[in-house]
């Protein structure tokens, strides 16, 4: 039996996978540093506030990621 793989090789190559993943890592960092912050491990304990406004960046570049997965699910759908 042969192994197949979930994911599909033209998907490396589509600039929407690569915009996905560069905003994913964007994500990540941005919300690490951002929870840092809030607990006080980077600046001190004054930037509790800088801290929330920097997580919920990241929330908002992870939405964008997400319209941009679901906007490319909606047009595959279109096309068949």
């Amino acid at each position: 039996m042969e192994y197949r793989s979930h994911r599909r090789p033209e998907k490396i190559h589509d600039i929407n996978f690569k915009i996905r993943q560069v905003l994913n890592v964007l994500f990540m960092v941005i919300a690490i540093v951002g929870c840092l912050m809030y607990m006080g491990y980077i600046g001190g304990e004054e930037n509790e506030m800088r801290g929330a406004i920097v997580v919920i960046i990241a929330v908002l570049i992870k939405m964008a990621e997400c319209m941009i997965r679901l906007l490319k699910k909606n047009n595959n759908e279109e096309e068949e």
